[in-house]
């Protein structure tokens, strides 16, 4: 004796909506956690050091470029150094952390002067470096 279910027949579009709900999540995952690399916006040559950052996952960038004049840029908008005080304290009661990405042809004295602005509003301060090359063995 065969059995015949008495329920509606359910439409196949059912199975396929939680398929394009998790795409469609998957798909915002991926675009929203690109934003999470920390990157100044502005290009500059580090210099290199054999020790690591941590601790600092969303910290204010702060870029000094090279050059004589050393552009100063603040999570990539171009400031003086008046100007940095100022956004420096209006974040200061935000997240207390800063990142100084400084060209290695930026003046040391315009490196201290930013460091000391940010020091002076109460940020723990990191200067970003690019890893040592491992030594090749031959």
């Amino acid at each position: 004796m065969k059995l015949e279910s008495q329920l509606p027949r359910q439409s196949p579009w059912l199975y396929t909506v939680p398929l394009l709900n998790t795409i469609l999540l998957l798909l915002v995952y991926f675009l929203f956690s690109s934003g999470f690399v920390v990157q100044s916006g502005v290009t500059v040559t580090l210099p290199q050091s054999s020790s690591r950052l941590s601790g600092f996952d969303r910290a204010h960038i702060i870029a000094i470029a090279a050059g004589e004049n050393a552009p100063v840029y603040y999570d990539g908008v171009k400031v003086t150094i008046d100007q940095l005080n100022e956004v420096l304290e209006r974040d200061r009661k935000k997240d207390r952390r800063a990142i100084i990405h400084a060209d290695v042809r930026a003046p040391h004295g315009k490196v201290q002067e930013v460091e000391s602005a940010a020091l002076a509003m109460g940020f723990e301060v990191a200067i970003a470096t690019t890893p040592v090359p491992a030594p090749t063995r031959e």
